[in-house]
């Protein structure tokens, strides 16, 4: 098993499209990660109750975009067009192809007007045989935007009345939106799985990681060899960011991992890299830590 972070959601589509080929002499099963969906839904609720606080009532959107994989690499966008608009009004339709030689993946992006119509087509073309191939038809949502970004007192301290003014703050609003724990209703961003801010303690040679690896997971408890692999995996990639010393496994703990660097340039690097970060499934923070928490452990 293995898990592959790419930079954009179309490379994930192409990844899908994997799914099935000999690898090796063995089938190889490319699937969506838990840990995205886990995201995404977070991230919605967080939206949500953002929306909610400013005033908003509308709910989310139904997704309208399907993902066709599977699809003979000679299928044309003309052809996909002909098999789908029978169920609803198309908006748009997208072929994956190789950026080298403009051959075709066998995947199609399709957007529908009407979300309806999109889980229609979905439900009723998944599993056609088209040109002697079973393709795969999933219905898939767009990330949710990003919660609306509040003004500070830092944003709001050289913009004057005027400045305020324009855009639309009253007065006295800066210096409650400086108040620790911001406006008042603000949900608590801070939570696993929502967005991370900035570590809190001072920097220092030493990071704290955590939400590493399930104490309670069947790997961490039979696999003789886990938090040997996982020591040697972290030390390895953190490395990259300066000279690592020392790295520790809190293993009675909530995945605490410690890491002693050289100096303070290898431990804001990787505090910068990996905190909100998601890895095997698992969204991780990492912080700065005094000495002594990496003494002791």
């Amino acid at each position: 098993m293995g898990y592959v972070e790419f930079y954009d959601p179309q490379a994930v589509m192409n990844g899908l499209a994997l799914n099935g080929i000999a690898f090796k002499g063995q089938p190889l099963l490319v699937q969506a990660s838990m840990a995205e969906k886990n995201r995404l839904a977070q991230a919605a609720k967080n939206v949500a109750a953002a929306s909610a606080m400013m005033g908003g009532t509308g709910p989310a959107a139904e997704p309208t975009k399907l993902v066709v994989s599977e699809l003979h690499p000679h299928i044309a966008k003309d052809d996909v067009k002909e098999v789908f608009s029978p169920f609803g009004q198309i908006a748009d339709i997208q072929m994956a192809t190789d950026p080298t030689t403009g051959a075709g993946l066998g995947i199609a992006n399709i957007t529908f007007v009407n979300p309806t119509e999109a889980a229609g087509a979905q439900a009723a073309i998944n599993g056609l045989e088209l040109a002697g191939k079973r393709i795969v038809v999933t219905l898939v949502a767009d990330a949710p935007p990003p919660a609306p970004v509040m003004p500070t007192a830092a944003m709001l301290g050289g913009l004057g009345m005027s400045g305020l003014a324009a855009m639309g703050v009253m007065p006295g609003m800066g210096a409650m939106a400086g108040l620790p724990g911001g406006f008042p209703g603000m949900p608590d961003m801070g939570a696993a799985g929502a967005a991370v801010g900035a570590p809190a303690q001072p920097p220092s040679n030493f990071v704290l990681m955590k939400n590493m690896f399930d104490p309670n997971g069947e790997e961490e408890r039979n696999d003789p060899d886990f938090f040997l692999d996982l020591r040697e995996d972290v030390m390895e990639e953190t490395g990259k960011n300066g000279t690592l010393l020392d790295a520790k496994i809190v293993k009675e703990s909530a995945g605490h991992m410690l890491l002693k660097f050289a100096d303070q340039d290898g431990a804001g690097k990787t505090v910068q890299k990996l905190n909100g970060r998601w890895f095997a499934g698992k969204q991780i923070t990492a912080e700065f830590c005094e000495e002594e928490v990496f003494e002791r452990a």
